[in-house]
């Protein structure tokens, strides 16, 4: 437990690193680079996986909008403010889907990221497509065709994903992708995508309350 209580305090730690460097951006001119809604003088809008949270212009604080008491999970914050300290000068999607080992700099990760977070992902939805059809259209996710079940989710406006599922049978096991925008590491850092992928299964695998 103490070890636990440890990684989490460290985690803290680092998002507080990121919310002093936050202090240094230049938001309006990230607004307009990123081409994110709402830019505001005072508490910057900004929606995270269909979750509106703000950011306090005097101090970089995230906030959930509908609850500004809620305690915002160190995730969310590293993925918010990796945003905006990472993306290049004038960052542009292609629209081309691919592969995490396909991404810049993020190759050396791909076996990892199967392992903890695609292959647990398609275990968890083995025989429950339709499972899995409910529940990504509960948290607001486009539907695909391209699987049994196929969504394009945004991490943020600027940032969309795209998770492919196909239900296994007795010869073959359930498998899954998630594809990511030939462009993203324009956005963020190689492994905070790696970090926004796993937060993606693991927001379908939390609202579809399967244990």
């Amino acid at each position: 437990m103490k070890e636990n209580n440890l990684e989490i305090d460290q985690y803290q730690i680092r998002c507080e690193e990121w919310r002093l460097k936050a202090l240094e951006s230049d938001f309006k001119e990230r607004y307009q680079a990123l081409k994110l809604p709402g830019y505001d003088e005072k508490m910057l809008p900004i929606k995270y996986f269909g979750v509106d949270y703000l950011i306090d212009r005097t101090d970089a604080r995230l906030y959930e909008a509908t609850d500004r008491d809620k305690e915002i999970d160190t995730t969310t914050q590293f993925a918010i403010y990796h945003l905006f300290y990472y993306s290049i000068a004038a960052p542009q999607n292609s629209g081309h889907f691919v592969p995490l080992h396909e991404l810049k700099g993020a190759a050396p990760f791909a076996a990892a990221f199967k392992k903890m977070t695609l292959m647990p992902f398609a275990k968890t939805f083995t025989g429950r497509v339709n499972d899995l059809i409910n529940t990504a259209e509960k948290l607001g996710f486009e539907r695909l065709r391209n699987s049994d079940a196929g969504f394009q989710a945004m991490a943020f406006s600027c940032m969309p994903l795209k998770i492919f599922f196909w239900d296994g049978d007795d010869e073959l096991p359930a498998e899954a992708t998630i594809l990511f925008d030939q462009n993203v590491t324009d956005f963020t850092h190689p492994e905070t995508v790696i970090m926004i992928g796993g937060d993606l299964v693991k927001r379908l695998i939390e609202a579809s309350e399967i244990e």
